[in-house]
């Protein structure tokens, strides 16, 4: 036994042990492996050992000690050592229920978790080995590496129709199901539009249709356009749920945690009750109902010259498809109804003047194929139809781009609203801008690229060029901006090139647009306004982030059960992404994203991370490039499409800087 001195020296030694130590924190990230990486608070990124990642989470706050390889006179790599566990914040799994032998787990679909999560038979419930299932965390492995979870939700069987849609809604925690407050609320507002409307100035002589998809529902615009000397005036109306749904309501307070209708493949998840999106509030055609009404006037060289608005009652003469209005501008006047006919071709005249106009003052988005999936009775891809953007769908565009650009000027000289910001440049990857453009455009190298007129004149520059080189500056750029925000105050929007610019076109469909509403009508009646306070527009950030990101799992999955019998297949396709592993590629016939991973033990080549550009031998890959591609593997499980490279997409393909 030791005696009081041991001891003493004993707890001395690891005082100065600890106290020789380097400590951090940082958030655990995961890998495809069993190891895993710590994310410090300065930066740097330190190695996380198998043992050691066994007994955390991806997304844990820890403190750790730091050890780092020397070799020879330079210093080599960071690893970590877990002190203590600050935070955890991942309490929910979704998953596959596994049995091995007497062992009963949950194998996580979370991404960076690779190991799986023992479930005891007490937290089992009635799930069977098979099924999906979504659980709560019950024990955190930090003290032992051992983890627990109990089955909260069955989701479904492997081979169950849809199981693809249940499976990211519960993975998503996606809301499916209102209130039994708000839905009783939305069960009143057929009794109250009829007064409503009774009450307001009746605009309907305007002469209003409804332009979208021939599968629309949820009808939340509808249009009406007259020639003048001088140009145009634009009328749209808006479906208006903001007069009858307060701030406050349960109908408001359910609204608000949806932020937004999300659209996964075949199926909507509305903000709004399906009685009301697709029937009170919808603009049917021959229905009398409450809207925001704006009046534009538009020059004849597509400037918007005054703005002006009003909260009525329209009724819409017509539904119109984008196909219908499509074929008349194509020259079938057979296509749509008579009375309609000479709007229309007011707004076709009046977006090809607005399309123009912003060439030249702001910025006009590349116009890109849409693609439709058609999914067949197990809710699986049967099919995906490439569709070019038509006529129709620019002058709606159009149309909607001028309300909103008018409501955002409107609202920050009231001084509130919800606010689309776009930011330019993200700020860790100012200096990797700076020195790409000062082997380009130097004059643009110390400027404040986060000005507005500065990020115009330098993208504008860059699609002046006919050089090539030039034009993959520009792509490469792109990759460095910053996401889209929601802000309840007024910034520039400068993927856009606008000033100001706050969407108040789909009240129906997302809440920043049902606030705006709200704002707009307070400044008519001289009432306070609504404000939205920062953290509410964050909330409301994530939550719009959290059903695109659901969107787009759901697609991966399904794209890759469509490519698993493709495999061997050739595509032709354009590069989007280009790293230090290789290249990703979306395919041209039906917009699937994979990746294609160079060997360079096999195959040696150099990644230009400036530019981000390949070089392999004499072939050379950058973005925006156009190659053929074959595809070589599908992991359903991972949900990951590999490609490989056929001979024609070598230097025969790749552009020459100059030309």
């Amino acid at each position: 036994m030791l005696n009081a001195d041991a001891l003493k020296q004993l707890t001395q030694l690891k005082t100065d042990i600890r106290s020789t130590k380097e400590f951090a924190e940082g958030r655990v990230r995961g890998s495809n492996g069993k190891f895993g990486f710590v994310v410090l608070d300065d930066g740097r990124e330190a190695f996380l050992p198998p043992a050691e990642m066994d007994r955390v989470f991806p997304g844990d706050r820890v403190r750790v000690s730091l050890t780092e390889e020397e070799k020879g006179n330079e210093k080599g790599k960071l690893s970590a050592e877990l002190d203590s566990l600050i935070e955890s914040e991942l309490k929910y799994l979704v998953g596959q229920y596994i049995q091995r032998g007497q062992g009963h787990f949950i194998q996580p679909s979370e991404h960076g978790l690779s190991r799986w999560i023992f479930l005891p038979p007490k937290a089992r419930g009635k799930a069977q080995p098979g099924e999906f299932i979504a659980c709560s965390v019950t024990r955190h492995p930090f003290k032992d590496g051992k983890s627990q979870a109990k089955v909260e939700n069955v989701i479904g069987q492997p081979d169950m129709a849809g199981i693809e849609h249940a499976f990211v809604v519960a993975q998503y925690r996606l809301p499916n199901q209102f209130s039994p407050a708000a839905q009783e609320q939305a069960d009143q507002v057929p009794a109250q539009l009829q007064d409503l409307c009774a009450e307001r100035k009746d605009l309907s002589e305007l002469g209003f249709a409804t332009i979208d998809a021939e599968s629309t529902k949820d009808m939340d615009d509808a249009l009406a356009v007259s020639a003048s000397d001088n140009g145009w005036t634009l009328h749209i109306a808006v479906a208006d749920p903001s007069s009858l749904i307060e701030p406050g309501s349960a109908l408001d307070k359910e609204a608000q945690q949806r932020a937004s209708s999300v659209y996964l493949a075949g199926e909507t998840l509305p903000m709004l009750p399906g009685n009301l999106c697709e029937n009170s509030f919808s603009l049917l055609p021959g229905e009398l109902r409450p809207a925001l009404v704006m009046h534009i006037k538009v020059a004849k060289d597509g400037a918007l010259n005054s703005f002006d608005y009003e909260f009525a009652a329209i009724r819409s003469q017509h539904k119109l498809s984008y196909a219908q209005v499509a074929q008349f501008i194509e020259g079938d006047e057979t296509a749509v109804p008579a009375e309609q006919q000479e709007s229309l071709r007011q707004l076709d005249e009046l977006s090809k003047a607005r399309t123009e106009y912003r060439a030249g003052h702001s910025l006009v988005m590349e116009d890109r194929p849409d693609y439709d999936l058609v999914l067949n009775e197990q809710r699986k891809i049967e099919r995906i139809e490439k569709q070019q953007r038509s006529a129709a769908q620019r002058m709606v565009e159009e149309a909607m781009l001028a309300a909103n650009i008018c409501a955002g000027n409107k609202l920050a000289e009231l001084g509130g609203g919800c606010f689309s910001i776009h930011l330019g440049f993200r700020d860790e990857r100012m200096a990797e801008i700076r020195a790409l453009l000062k082997d380009v455009l130097p004059e643009y190298a110390e400027q404040d690229l986060h000005q507005l007129d500065t990020y115009l004149k330098l993208v504008k520059e860059l699609e002046a060029h006919s050089d090539t080189e030039m034009h993959n500056v520009l792509a490469v750029l792109k990759r460095m901006l910053r996401p889209g925000e929601l802000s309840g105050k007024p910034a520039a929007h400068l993927g856009l090139g606008l000033a100001h610019y706050a969407t108040v076109t789909s009240p129906i469909r997302k809440f920043n647009d049902l606030h705006n509403h709200r704002v707009l009508r307070a400044a008519l009646l001289g009432t306070e306004q609504p404000k939205l306070e920062e953290r509410n527009g964050e909330a409301l950030q994530q939550v719009v982030a959290t059903g695109r990101q659901a969107d787009r799992a759901l697609q991966q999955w399904l794209y890759c059960q469509y490519m698993e019998p493709k495999v061997g297949e050739v595509f032709s396709g354009t590069i989007t992404l280009v790293n230090g592993a290789g290249i990703g590629v979306r395919l041209e016939d039906n917009g699937i994203n994979g990746f294609v991973r160079f060997n360079g033990k096999k195959n040696p080549f150099e990644f230009d991370g400036k530019r981000l550009r390949i070089t392999r031998g004499e072939e050379r890959f950058q973005l925006d490039q156009q190659v053929q591609v074959k595809v070589s593997a599908v992991d359903v499980d991972k949900r990951r499409i590999a490609l490989e490279l056929v001979a024609e997409s070598a230097e025969d393909s790749a552009p020459e800087a100059g030309n």
